[in-house]
């Protein structure tokens, strides 16, 4: 992959929504999931490598070039819906506390029905990896789709930890019906 500025209009667009959709996601972070005073040493490390990662795959989309049309509509499809996702996640979610990834305390034992949560359990989740793969689909870059796999990993782990203590916490059994009727992260796959 050869370094060289979008030089299409799909390019600029790509760019431009990879980063906004970035932009929304560190604005949420700061101002509407909860975080406690202090975080512990792998919540930090999650945290800074995120950042890395949002920067690495900002600068991506306007060093180099995509690996044509087709791809750069695809990912700027998956940016597309990774934030009109995360946004009607948050709408839905608006007046609950919510937790950063592997951030378990304060415990918010909410259970959300509403919006994408009739559906899925974590459209939160979903929408950050369909954003961090945006990208690396557009690029076809290797390293990018190891970033995006490895960041996508990481919110399958918390999501897990995340339905355990809701299924042992006070609302276990409302929790079990939803889980019934309801998709962790993809609808009719996972």
């Amino acid at each position: 992959m050869q370094a060289q500025p979008p030089d299409t209009v799909l390019e600029w667009i790509l760019a431009g929504a990879g980063g906004a959709t970035l932009i929304v996601f560190a604005v949420a972070l700061q101002n509407f999931f909860v975080q406690p005073p202090v975080l512990s040493r792998m919540q930090r490390l999650f945290q800074d490598l995120s950042v890395l990662v949002g920067v690495t795959h900002g600068l991506a989309l306007i060093a180099f070039n995509t690996a044509g049309d087709f791809w750069t509509a695809i990912g700027i499809a998956m940016y597309s819906i990774a934030l009109a996702l995360f946004l009607a996640a948050l709408e839905a979610a608006r007046r609950v506390p919510m937790t950063r990834t592997f951030v378990y305390q304060p415990r918010c034992d909410t259970i959300l029905t509403q919006g994408p949560y009739r559906l899925i359990r974590h459209p939160i989740y979903l929408s950050y990896a369909l954003a961090w793969f945006a990208a690396p689909v557009a690029m076809h870059s290797i390293m990018l789709g190891i970033t995006a796999a490895f960041m996508t990993t990481c919110y399958v782990i918390s999501a897990r930890e995340e339905e355990r203590l809701l299924a042992a916490g006070p609302r276990a059994a409302e929790y079990a019906q939803l889980r019934k009727k309801t998709w962790r992260m993809i609808p009719f796959i996972y």
